[in-house]
């Protein structure tokens, strides 16, 4: 289907990759992965007829459709626009004769959540005939999905080390003589007359590290929004009903959640090399490349204080996550253990129904 020898590319004065060799067969799903300007999506672009290489190469045997960032509509068609990120995917790839299609996904998952990911997963994996070659930082997809990685560029970045306030002995989450550092009691957000949360109520103990999960990715983000207002004393008495209270030693570093990699790395030097003990992280791996989001995770796992934080990338959330919050319009699921035991435990899927009204 593919056949690649050789390859070169080069822009301006800049090589952006050569002597690259692949082949992909019929069936097989590639994933390609690397650190930003290591020409993933210039790859695709050449094997798509795109892009002339400067040296080398190239026969594909098919015809080939780009997907990117998951958002690909027909805006011919008004509707389009109202259609969520999934169901804009599923209409783009409904369809497709597996026997001739390449299919290339630039950045699939990048805006969808984890069940939408999910769905990815098994459109994939059950199309035994359908050959995809995927660009993406998402860990836990491409494990799913792909049977070869190809790497390209070099693994270039400065290490990410969190500064701390205090450095604390680790904690055990359940450990509840543990000083409590963030207590929220009947917290309500609402926009437009429609409450983006409710009834919020839980508390937070030192060590503990939060994601926050679900449906609700708006909730997630304006309650990480909230906490930082409360701390920073920047909040009106009109933006949420409710109370919030941290403990006197709380010192917070908020990293709101950004859209180019060139802001990602502004806000991380920002608190690169912060005075906090507590971190609020709104999907801070979104604009970052593999390399970047696996020294993240490093840097994550060492810092001992607290940690409450959202994110899209599934594996920084199982072996990050000590407690697990579901954000729900109508309140809170909420358990101290791995997010795999999250989705496994029966209890805590029917809480998660009740709470979005599902019968």
């Amino acid at each position: 289907m593919i056949k690649i020898r050789n390859l070169k590319l080069q822009l301006g004065q800049k090589e952006i990759f050569s002597a690259l060799n692949l082949d992909v067969q019929r069936g097989e799903k590639i994933g390609v992965v690397g650190c930003e300007g290591a020409g993933k999506s210039s790859l695709l672009d050449i094997i798509a007829g795109r892009l002339p290489a400067t040296s080398g190469e190239v026969r594909v045997t098919g015809e080939v459709l780009t997907v990117t960032g998951s958002v690909y509509s027909d805006y011919s068609e008004l509707h389009m626009a109202e259609m969520s990120t999934i169901d804009k995917l599923k209409r783009t790839l409904r369809g497709l004769n597996d026997a001739e299609i390449i299919l290339q996904l630039d950045e699939p998952t990048k805006n969808l959540d984890f069940n939408g990911v999910e769905w990815l997963i098994k459109f994939l994996t059950t199309r035994e005939n359908l050959t995809a070659v995927i660009v993406s930082n998402d860990r836990y997809f491409l494990k799913a999905t792909c049977s070869k990685i190809i790497k390209l560029g070099e693994k270039k970045i400065a290490p990410i080390n969190f500064e701390l306030a205090e450095n604390f002995p680790a904690t055990d989450p359940k450990d509840l003589t543990a000083p409590i550092v963030l207590e929220v009691n009947d917290l309500i957000k609402v926009r437009d007359g429609e409450p983006i949360f409710q009834n919020l109520n839980f508390t937070i103990r030192r060590g503990q590290k939060v994601a926050l999960v679900g449906r609700n990715t708006m909730g997630q983000s304006r309650l990480l929004k909230t906490l930082n207002a409360v701390w920073r004393n920047e909040h009106t008495a009109d933006s949420f009903k409710g109370t919030v209270k941290f403990g006197d030693d709380v010192k917070i570093a908020y990293m709101p959640q950004v859209y180019s990699s060139t802001a990602a790395r502004a806000k991380l030097e920002e608190i690169q090399n912060v005075d906090a003990n507590f971190l609020l992280l709104d999907n801070v791996t979104t604009c970052l490349d593999l390399p970047q989001i696996e020294e993240f995770e490093r840097a994550l796992k060492n810092f001992s204080g607290t940690i409450i934080f959202a994110d899209k990338d599934r594996v920084l959330v199982e072996t990050l996550a000590n407690r697990i919050i579901d954000v729900t319009p109508n309140g809170t699921v909420d358990r101290i253990c791995s997010y795999e035991d999250f989705l496994k435990n029966e209890t805590v899927q029917q809480q998660i129904k009740e709470k979005y009204l599902e019968s």
